[in-house]
C-alpha cells in the first residue's frame, strides 16, 4: 500500500462527522474515525484498514511530505513545530506507531502548498518564536509569534522597498508608532 499525505477537497471525499481525511491510497482517501482506526473512502461504504499495515506505509509517506517542507532534514523542525519526540520518529517507531491523525492532516495541508520549503521555513520560525517565551500560556505564546512574524513581514517589506523611514519606521517595529 502506497499512502499520499496531501490536502484532500472535502467537498469531493465527504466523510462521515468527526473523521479525518488525510491524504489518498491509490484513487481513495485515507481517513480516520475518531477512535484512529483508517479506512478508505470512495467507493461506497468505508473499507477499514489494518492498523500495522497502515503504519508501516505511513512512514514513507511522512518522510516524503515532511521533505517538502523541510528538505534538509525534517525531524528538528518536526519536533519543534508539533511537540514529537524525534525518537518516535524513526523509521521504525513510525511504521510501529504511527501519528495522530491531527499530526496527519497538518502535515498533509502544509506540504500540499505550492510552496512547501518556503512555508516550512516560516512554521518553523513562528514555532521557535512562540517557544522563545516560556512561562506563559500557548494563547499568549501564540499571539508573540503571530506578533513577531508581523514584525519580520514588516522589516522586509521596508528592506526591500528602500531605506525605511528611521526612526518612525524603527519605533513601530519596536511597538512605539509614536
Amino acid at each position: 500500500m502506497k499512502i499520499d499525505l496531501e490536502e484532500m477537497d472535502a467537498e469531493r471525499w465527504p466523510a462521515p462527522e468527526g473523521w479525518t481525511i488525510v491524504g489518498r491510497v491509490g484513487h481513495l482517501a485515507l481517513a480516520y474515525d475518531p477512535e484512529r482506526q483508517a479506512y478508505l473512502l470512495g467507493d461506497g461504504e468505508p473499507v477499514p484498514l489494518d492498523r500495522e499495515a497502515v503504519n508501516v506505509a505511513l512512514e514513507p509517506a511522512i518522510d516524503r511530505a515532511a521533505s517538502k517542507l523541510w528538505p534538509g532534514g525534517w525531524t528538528y523542525a518536526f519536533e519543534a513545530v508539533f511537540g514529537v519526540k524525534r525518537r518516535n520518529l524513526a523509521a521504525e517507531r513510525l511504521a510501529r506507531q504511527g501519528l495522530p491523525p491531527s499530526v496527519l492532516l497538518v502535515l498533509a495541508k502544509a506540504a500540499s502548498e505550492p510552496d512547501a520549503e518556503t512555508l516550512g521555513a516560516l512554521i518553523l520560525a513562528v514555532a521557535r518564536s512562540a517557544d522563545a517565551a516560556p512561562g506563559i500560556d500557548d494563547a499568549e505564546r501564540h499571539e508573540i509569534a503571530l506578533h513577531a512574524a508581523k514584525r519580520a513581514s514588516d522589516i522586509v517589506r521596508a528592506a526591500r522597498r528602500g531605506k525605511p523611514a528611521w526612526p518612525r519606521q524603527l519605533k513601530v517595529w519596536l511597538g512605539d508608532p509614536d
